[in-house]
């Protein structure tokens, strides 16, 4: 039967382990990706790249700023 049989801890396992444990140590809280996002681009190119990331219907013609 293989439920009975012990499991072998696999490097995946041992990673998620880890990880896991480290949510534990009282980490501070990552910014959000919009945050990092906005941090790396500028708030108006982040929102433009979410929005468009997020419309539905496929991909509209590129329009330069301005």
């Amino acid at each position: 039967m293989h439920a009975a049989q012990p499991h072998q801890h696999g490097r995946g396992t041992d990673r998620l382990l880890a990880h896991c444990a480290g949510l534990d140590e009282g980490q501070e809280a990552r910014p959000s990706p919009l945050e990092r996002l906005e941090a790396a681009v500028g708030g108006d190119l982040a929102r433009l790249l979410v929005h468009a990331l997020a419309t539905r219907g496929g991909a509209r013609p590129f329009r330069a700023f301005g």
